[in-house]
């Protein structure tokens, strides 16, 4: 009597055809999934995809490593913008126009503290 257990081959075989993408497993021609048949060619070529996904996802790791802390980088970008003056903004100091201030501010002698603007 034969064992009905897989050989070491197959099940390494099944392994990979389960962590294959669903765009690359093999299929039968009725449409079923078939998972003791693939040709060398779509495994090698489904191997080769993923080593390519492989490669950019440890590529973007690498750019990761290279860049600092998000935290340091922050504090580096908001010193640099308060130590520039905003252009549309005017620098001044004190009120240009006496007469303006008493008009946006009220005067010394109002009763009301109210604010119109």
């Amino acid at each position: 009597m034969e064992s009905s257990s897989p050989s070491p081959a197959s099940r390494e075989l099944n392994e990979v055809q389960t962590d294959l993408p669903s765009s690359v497993r093999p299929v039968s021609r009725t449409g079923a999934p078939n998972n003791m048949v693939m040709g060398k060619h779509r495994l090698a070529a489904a191997i080769a995809a993923l080593n390519q996904q492989i490669n950019i996802i440890q590529e973007e790791l690498d750019q990761l490593d290279s860049f600092g802390e998000a935290s340091l980088v922050c504090r580096e970008l908001v010193s640099s913008v308060e130590l520039i003056p905003d252009a549309l903004l005017p620098v001044t100091r004190g009120p240009i126009n006496v007469h303006l201030d008493r008009w946006f501010h009220g005067g010394n002698d109002s009763r009301r503290n109210k604010r119109w603007i």
